[in-house]
């Protein structure tokens, strides 16, 4: 599912793209298939022409671009179609109110996510049940059972239905959730997924002795991510060759970054390193 757009440049073209889609750079595989030529005195100018391919998994669900591009209509319609009848005569609505409350609501639920997630970071490791003064070693597989009922019972507590699976394998422990809200569970790109991780994990820390690693997923998102990053890195290190100039991605964390340096260590003509402090480290990309 694509569509080619013309403009003067090849970033304007995209740009242009990017708009009507309504998408990131990170949701479309971007082919440049004419550079575009500026001409002389209007003389020999050539529009640049672009195709932008949607890789998105979620937004690969549409049947057609122009069912992409209409999806905020659609949305919109589906709203308006369950919405409860006001009882008779009760008010409505002041003037001007029905015009932003889609958009408050998507903010909200944005904000929401930001909230949670910041929210998860200040839980603390442990449960106030747990003996801190016991240091019995247990198995890891037995700290990774310990860490899923932890995860399981944060969830819980978030209000959401979940199921869970956990595997081991060598000192590395994968968790594995299902649930029927995922969506809150993900977060906006992973936000809310990251934070529950990074709980975990130092949950895991605390209950066991040596060296282990926690991952968390739910409904396999970390491969869906893991594309979706390998993508941007070649659209990013296209674009930093186009312009010539630095380009800043958005804040990663540690293990997202590491993907984005692999792929963009095999692409010749660039170079990559990463600037700023954690939790908003991000990666940089330079033509050479």
């Amino acid at each position: 599912m694509y569509r080619i757009y013309t403009d003067e440049t090849v970033d304007r073209a995209i740009a242009k793209g990017l708009e009507e889609l309504k998408v990131s750079e990170a949701d479309v595989k971007i082919d440049v298939e004419e550079e575009g030529k500026k001409g002389l005195f209007g003389f020999g100018r050539k529009d640049a022409v672009v195709r932008l391919t949607v890789i998105n998994p979620e937004l690969k669900m549409y049947e057609s671009i122009d069912a992409l591009i209409g999806r905020d209509a659609e949305q919109a319609d589906s709203i308006i179609a369950e919405e409860v009848p006001e009882a008779a005569g009760a008010p409505g609505p002041g003037p001007g109110s029905s015009d932003s409350s889609d958009s408050m609501e998507e903010s909200e639920n944005e904000e929401a996510d930001v909230i949670e997630a910041e929210e998860l970071e200040h839980v603390p490791a442990q449960d106030e049940e747990i003996d801190e003064e016991v240091h019995v070693q247990i198995s890891i597989e037995e700290a990774a059972e310990q860490t899923r009922d932890y995860v399981e019972r944060i969830i819980q507590d978030m209000n959401i239905e979940r199921t869970s699976e956990v595997e081991v394998l060598e000192n590395e422990v994968h968790i594995e959730l299902f649930s029927p809200m995922a969506a809150k569970l993900i977060g906006k790109r992973g936000i809310t997924l990251n934070a529950l991780q990074e709980v975990a994990q130092q949950f895991f820390n605390s209950i066991y002795r040596s060296y282990g690693v926690i991952t968390l997923d739910v409904e396999n998102y970390r491969e869906k991510r893991r594309e979706t990053l390998e993508n941007l890195a070649v659209n990013m290190s296209k674009k930093a060759k186009r312009i010539e100039g630095p380009v800043k991605l958005e804040p990663m964390p540690s293990f997202e970054r590491k993907i984005m340096h692999h792929v963009l260590s095999g692409i010749e003509g660039i170079e990559t390193y990463s600037e700023g402090a954690e939790p908003n480290r991000y990666i940089v990309i330079e033509k050479k």
